[in-house]
């Protein structure tokens, strides 16, 4: 019986390793050596059309610190982060709780309809998106012309851009966002529930001492890494600000400015620097969300 036992453990041991060691060696090509790459150019001023490189230590650091650029990239980059990371958490909670509870009919049409944003490309959204706030054409602005309101340019104005960029990325989280607190809602005991309507508790207060703490969890794990993917944002910010119906790339992020250091100015131990900094805020946002998780 032993020897059959140990069999069947050397057989699922031999089968686990036999998936697992090919994903492990994957992942360390195409994630740990790049990243080890990226921290050993950070050291050295290489630029992209040259092959030699001299080391400089903590210079690149130095400069993109000191870089209002990069600053104003960083600014740029919370801003988006904080508000996309908001509101979509507490529309997604909002429209899960709605369809947990069925209030409208045909709720479940809806989920399936709000979840689409998740599953189109982030260009052509992009694309909708920046057509509807067109400064001639757009609909947003015929819309605040029917309301007696002037027409505003939301493509050339870094103050306002941010707004249609933070919308396009609710718009495509919230959806995403519904689906794990549907989820997690549907975990919640109604028991609970019962209890607090025979004390009398009014929805406000179930919602604050039960749903929320007991969703508390999911909640945590959607804002971080709702925050982790924001923290990356680039695409929305680069094709909302290029092209036909705008002056250039006014709105910077911080991705945005690894590229331009890139790939434009040609030096990768910069770029390699600010990517560094982007690891290590990815990082922390990670780590914070795991202390978190044991409280």
């Amino acid at each position: 019986m032993n020897i059959l036992k140990n069999k069947q453990q050397r057989t699922d041991f031999i089968f686990v390793m036999s998936v697992l060691i090919p994903i492990m060696v994957l992942f360390t090509i195409i994630r740990f050596i790049p990243i080890l790459q990226t921290f050993g150019v950070s050291f050295f001023k290489k630029s992209m059309i040259r092959p030699e490189r001299s080391f400089i230590g903590f210079e690149n650091y130095t400069y993109i610190l000191k870089d209002k650029e990069f600053i104003r990239s960083l600014m740029n980059t919370l801003f988006i982060s904080f508000f996309s990371v908001t509101l979509s958490v507490v529309f997604g909670l909002f429209l899960a709780m709605q369809v947990n509870n069925a209030i409208i009919k045909g709720m479940k049409f809806w989920q399936a309809v709000l979840f689409i944003p998740v599953i189109v490309s982030m260009v052509p959204s992009t694309l909708m998106w920046k057509m509807l706030f067109d400064y001639n054409f757009g609909v947003v602005n015929y819309v605040l012309n029917v309301i007696g309101l002037r027409s505003i340019d939301w493509i050339n104005n870094e103050s306002i851009v941010r707004w249609p960029i933070v919308i396009v990325g609710i718009w495509k989280e919230m959806g995403y966002n519904m689906m794990i607190f549907f989820v997690g809602l549907k975990a919640v005991p109604h028991e609970l529930y019962e209890s607090a309507d025979i004390d009398g508790a009014t929805k406000s207060q179930k919602l604050w001492y039960i749903t929320l703490p007991q969703i508390k969890p999911i909640t945590l794990f959607i804002t971080v890494m709702s925050f982790i993917k924001f923290i990356k944002v680039f695409t929305q910010a680069f094709v909302m600000t290029s092209g036909s119906q705008s002056s250039g790339n006014i709105f910077k992020t911080l991705v945005y400015y690894i590229y331009q250091q890139g790939f434009t100015f040609h030096s990768m131990g910069r770029a390699s620097a600010a990517s560094m900094v982007l690891l290590i805020i990815v990082f922390v946002l990670t780590w914070f969300q795991m202390r978190l998780s044991k409280d």
